[in-house]
């Protein structure tokens, strides 16, 4: 949910500007949704991992949640100069 609002929020502009639709904003906050949805997925994956190390495991998913979403802007930027 938090990835979809986040997604919303970006793009609320654009919608009340009417360069999107409504479905594409929609489209866009689903996919926020589920991107950052397996994020958090693997990032407490990763953390259970490190049960009993509460400094390593708060270190590990901080860095593994940071890494993460460098990655998918990186992704989206390379996508968005094509």
């Amino acid at each position: 949910m938090l990835g979809g609002g986040a997604s919303v929020a970006k793009q609320w502009k654009s919608y009340q500007s009417d360069q999107l639709t409504t479905n594409e904003l929609c489209t866009q906050a689903v996919k926020g949704a589920i991107k950052t949805g397996l994020l958090a997925g693997g990032t407490t994956y990763i953390a259970e991992k490190m049960a009993g190390r509460p400094v390593l495991s708060l270190a590990t998913l901080l860095t593994a949640g940071t890494a993460s979403l460098y990655l998918m802007e990186q992704i989206k930027d390379k996508q968005n100069n094509e």
